[in-house]
């Protein structure tokens, strides 16, 4: 590094190439920028504040400025840090930031500097005063792409009111290596600048002879309300939650991780992956927003630090897989653990039945899988009664003063899988512990107390953490926006406790208590919760919509963001078995053709396989059995064959319409395992030319 004074830092501007720099200038154009995904790239940061505020007024990346940076420049940026700050005055700027694309690898020297700013006109405010200046940084952008650079100055420095942000870059950059501007698509004037020529002097960048901007460049500051330096900011901790250690990955992978340390300065959550070589990125969540649930105010929005992963491209095997935070001032914190990852999974989707219809025996079931390597597919049958209610108990979080919705929830689960035989959730030596001590113990993991409610991430992180300790009998998982069959798949089916995460006002956990009938003329399905807010039974209604469902609580319609299920490991399920498939080269399928039923009574069925490796794939379907005499190719069963069956028909094959009364395989007319074209052909005939009668 080597120090410039204000004044040799000025005075090179007056000898940057004016003319190259006014060709180069004009030549500018925009685009739209395709990511925003930034690498930070910083010095060794001289400041850490409990109170950083980032003062800043643009609304994010959105276009490209190319051909306009030349190097051997001088940018401004208007700040007024009463826009971004509570009680800001005096104010103590302690960083520059300013966000820039490359196209290559390329040296950056920088220095930066802070202006007072001159309101001689109120309405156009413009850089004035010089008040403090940095040491100049050299950095190495590593190649193309998004770069935020920070650059501290050398000591905070207060002002009272808005200031310019100045960022200067002493070198001169070839136009092959692409530094571009980038800008919101707000056009603002009188709040960004650039001199490169002191005979040009200061333009206006949204309005000037040469190009006008599109939008407000992506340059900003950090600094310290009301004149503190502030304490020192915790060692960022991260947990990777999901996948566990161990887990066998199917479908799509959502990798988890929980920053707990509670700082104010965290960057961005990492995750990369690693199969005997060298880690290689994943992706990233610069984000980290999450809703926080404590039953009694709004939960806000978020799913914390999440990466939704396709490995779809990857061989199978045991990966090593890690999550690193980064915070401000470059530490970190690394969990990494190895999963078992296999890009066909034996993942079952049940092609006959579909859920909700209606069969009859014989009928053959079917499934799909793009596992490779299944070797036979069981599938069972489960009574399914049209009320099913779980023994979960009831508590208020009133008893513990408010925000506790999120422990009170999970010792709820604990209690009822306690009442089965999990005891040692409940158990501590040879102590038995109340259903109080419980929710307090939860607590204290989740740190409730501290948030003043639960967030997601703590809550999953908290409650595996008691269980590891207290006899690791239970078993957690997550459903991200699940809609209400396969809620009511894992609560009656799988006989999971079902912790319900809503979000809105309030956020609030709730545990699935009972399922009543079916869906009424609205399309909305009864339900019951116990509910810790006011620490009884509530019955409420749930209803499918696009992307998930929602839950009717409290007089309004919450998102259903996750179920949490809890589950005794050795807990298992009786379900009653129809039959096998062990030669998949045809297909996986069972000709299902006698069985003791009850008519016009809801079951699940169940088909379940295991690969070669060992892994497990499982889907299920709620069926109602009703037997009735259909007339064959009567598919809307108005007791007639005629042109409505053939256009039912059509409908159902090419337009994803209502599928024949009785069930799906009744359109299979032609009785050769798939629904095509030659099915309608085969009604038509029958109906026209007395061809061969449909079958079923």
């Amino acid at each position: 590094m080597l120090r410039k004074v204000a004044i040799i830092a000025l005075i090179s501007l007056i000898f940057a190439a004016g003319a190259a720099g006014f060709n180069a200038k004009s030549e500018a154009k925009f685009t739209p920028l395709k990511n925003n995904t930034f690498e930070k790239v910083f010095s060794i940061p001289k400041f850490s504040s409990s109170e950083l505020c980032t003062v800043r007024h643009d609304l994010g990346a959105y276009w490209l400025i190319q051909h306009w940076v030349t190097g051997m420049e001088l940018y401004k940026s208007y700040q007024n840090p009463s826009l971004s700050c509570t009680g800001p005055y005096p104010f103590e700027v302690q960083e520059i930031y300013m966000i820039l694309y490359f196209d290559m690898l390329c040296t950056l020297n920088v220095s930066v500097d802070i202006e007072a700013a001159d309101l001689s006109n109120a309405n156009c405010p413009v850089p004035g005063t010089l008040l403090a200046i940095s040491a100049e940084y050299t950095y190495i952008i590593p190649g193309s792409g998004l770069y935020l650079i920070a650059v501290p100055l050398d000591s905070g420095y207060s002002v009272n009111g808005p200031y310019f942000a100045g960022f200067y870059i002493s070198n001169y950059l070839d136009s092959t290596i692409g530094a571009s501007i980038v800008t919101d698509s707000v056009v603002a004037k009188c709040t960004g600048y650039n001199i490169w020529d002191t005979t040009i002097g200061f333009i206006d960048l949204c309005d000037n002879n040469y190009f006008d901007f599109p939008g407000r460049m992506l340059l900003y500051s950090g600094g310290s309300p009301g004149g503190g330096g502030g304490g020192t900011q915790p060692e960022p901790s991260i947990t990777l939650l999901k996948p566990g250690a161990g887990e066998a990955v199917s479908g799509g992978a959502t990798l988890w991780g929980s920053e707990k340390s509670g700082s104010d300065i965290i960057e961005y959550v990492r995750f990369d992956r690693r199969l005997g070589g060298s880690w290689m990125e994943i992706g990233r969540d610069q984000s980290g927003a999450r809703a926080l649930r404590n039953g009694v105010d709004p939960s806000g929005t978020g799913e914390g630090y999440i990466y939704n992963w396709s490995y779809s491209a990857l061989t199978e095997g045991m990966y090593w897989v890690k999550a690193t935070v980064y915070d401000t001032l470059g530490r970190i914190d690394v969990d990494s653990h190895q999963v078992s990852i296999d890009p066909t999974p034996p993942d079952l989707s049940m092609t006959n039945p579909l859920c909700m219809d209606s069969i009859c025996l014989p009928v053959e079931l079917a499934v799909t899988s793009q596992d490779e390597n299944i070797s036979e597919v069981i599938f069972e049958s489960k009574a399914a009664s049209m009320n099913y209610v779980a023994p979960v108990v009831t508590l208020a979080q009133s008893k513990f003063g408010n925000y506790y919705c999120g422990p009170v929830a999970g010792a709820i689960a604990v209690k009822y899988w306690f009442d089965k035989g999990f005891i040692y959730g409940m158990r501590e030596g040879s102590s038995y512990l109340s259903i109080d001590t419980v929710t307090e113990r939860l607590a204290a993991n989740m740190l409730t107390g501290d948030n003043n409610g639960t967030y997601d991430d703590l809550f999953y992180g908290g409650f595996a953490q008691y269980t590891l300790t207290h006899g690791n009998e239970l078993q957690l998982n997550t459903y991200r926006k699940p809609d209400y069959w396969q809620f009511r798949t894992l609560f009656q089916e799988r006989e999971l406790c079902c912790i319900m995460a809503l979000s809105g006002s309030p956020g609030v956990y709730l545990v699935a208590a009972g399922v009543s009938g079916l869906a009424d003329t609205q399309g909305r399905y009864a339900i019951s919760v116990s509910d810790p807010i006011s620490g009884t039974l509530v019955n409420c209604y749930m209803k499918n919509v696009t992307g998930g469902s929602q839950v009717y609580f409290q007089n309004s319609w919450h998102d259903l963001d996750m179920i949490i299920t809890v589950r005794g490991y050795s807990h298992t399920v009786a379900r009653d078995l129809i039959g096998m498939d062990d030669d998949p080269s045809n297909g996986l399928s069972f000709n299902w053709s006698s069985g003791t039923m009850n008519s016009d009574s809801l079951y699940y069925i169940t088909a379940t396989t295991t690969d070669a490796t060992g892994r497990i794939g499982m889907t299920s379907n709620l069926v109602r059995y009703y037997c009735k005499g259909y007339v064959k190719g009567d598919y809307n069963d108005d007791g007639t064959l005629n042109i409505g069956d053939v256009l039912l028909l059509i409908n159902y094959i090419y337009r994803q319409g209502a599928a024949p009364a009785g069930g799906t395989y009744r359109a299979d007319a032609n009785c050769n395992g798939t629904i095509d074209m030659s099915d309608v052909i085969i009604v038509i005939r029958y109906l026209y030319l007395h061809g061969t009668e449909p079958c079923y």
